[in-house]
Formats: C-alpha cells, sequence, structure tokens
C-alpha cells in the first residue's frame, strides 16, 4: 500500500462569482488531520490554489472536519445496517441523520448569504475579491485604505475625502465616488467608530454599481 501525505485543500465555502474560501490542510492519506491556513481563492488547479492568504477562517475549518466526520458516520452506519439484518432499523435509524448531516455541511453550510451579495459585488469592484472586509487580514486593509488615500489625494489634491463626503456643495463624479467608498470602507473596518460608521453609510449610498 502506498502511504501518502502532504498538504490539500478543504472546507470550500463562501462561493461568489467563482470566488471562495478554502483552508489548507496537513493530510495522511487524502484525510485532514489540522489546518494549515485559509485563503480567499479566485483561482483553482488541481492541487494548486491562487488568491489571497487569510486569517485561518473557523467556518471553513468546521466544514472540513464536519463534511469528513459525518460521510464516515453515514458509510460505516449504512454498511452495519446492510449487514448485519437484526439490528437494520437500528442503524438506519442512525445512518439517515448522519447522512442529512452530510448533505447540510456539504451544500448549505457557509453557504454565501444573499443579504452579503450586494456589498461584496461593490467590494470585488474596488480590489478585484468579491469577498467582505472581514476576511482580509489587518495588512491588507491597510495597504488598501493607504492606497485609496493617496490615490485621492493625487487627482484631487486640495481635498479632504471626509469634507467632500459630507459636504452637499461638492459633486461628485462616479469616479470619485468609487474611492470614497473605498476608502470610507477600509477606514470604518480599522478604525471603527460611528463618525466613520457615518461616513461609510453615505459613501456606501452614493457608491451604486450599474
Amino acid at each position: 500500500m502506498i502511504f501518502t501525505y502532504g498538504t490539500g485543500f478543504y472546507g470550500k465555502i463562501a462561493t461568489h462569482n467563482d470566488q471562495w474560501i478554502e483552508t489548507k490542510f496537513f493530510h495522511i492519506m487524502f484525510i485532514p488531520l489540522f489546518p494549515i491556513g485559509s485563503m480567499y481563492v479566485t483561482a483553482s488547479e488541481f492541487k494548486r490554489r491562487g488568491g489571497l492568504d487569510i486569517d485561518t477562517n473557523s467556518k471553513s475549518v468546521l466544514a472540513t472536519y464536519a463534511r469528513l466526520f459525518t460521510f464516515l458516520a453515514a458509510a460505516i452506519t449504512f454498511f452495519i445496517a446492510f449487514t448485519n439484518n437484526l439490528n437494520f432499523v437500528y442503524f438506519m435509524a442512525m445512518a439517515i441523520p448522519f447522512a442529512a448531516l452530510w448533505v447540510y455541511f456539504c451544500f448549505f453550510y457557509g453557504k454565501a448569504k444573499k443579504s452579503d451579495l450586494p456589498l461584496r459585488d461593490k467590494v470585488g469592484s474596488i480590489t478585484g475579491y468579491y469577498a467582505l472586509p472581514h476576511y482580509f487580514d489587518h495588512s491588507f486593509l491597510y495597504l488598501k485604505l493607504d492606497a485609496f488615500e493617496k490615490e485621492y489625494k493625487r487627482i484631487y489634491p486640495d481635498s479632504n475625502w471626509q469634507t467632500d463626503l459630507m459636504s452637499d456643495d461638492v459633486e461628485i463624479a462616479d469616479g470619485r465616488k468609487r474611492l470614497l467608498f473605498g476608502i470610507a470602507l477600509f477606514n470604518c473596518v480599522i478604525n471603527n467608530s460611528p463618525e466613520n460608521d457615518e461616513l461609510y453609510y453615505k459613501a456606501d449610498a452614493l457608491y451604486q454599481l450599474p
């Protein structure tokens, strides 16, 4: 028997626009043992993923273990039920719930929420990652905030983004709305406060996708 071990990706969740979250696990005989780290996946090939490394995602880890253990439990109890006529009903009563749980964890658990999709579409339009902001680690958040602030200052050198966003006297073109949304979003995630929440809600209302 060939003994195989290594790493692989498991626990696919939150799929939207051909992007999703998966977690890399160390495995033995393709059985995931422990997580190494999660990734927001934007491209996928056999045993390879492309995308952005993120903090280990607890839902993806739970999905991995739950899918594995409910599958094994269902398979074992179905096998026992069909090979042990004396206790067929008893083991079938165990196998069916395990199979139902496997279906739930494979096809429903961690599914992208419809209420999250508008925000994910907006984040994707400014970053290329159709993700929720809390998927990103702090280094990515700071990097994006700095990039948007510098771009805004370069294009509008005599302007302050907070003042422009809250002013009714500044004409805001579509390109400017995009920049303001990016700044306000990442600023709000990093520096959460009522004032920054207000700036974000104003920018979110202004920036509408076609």
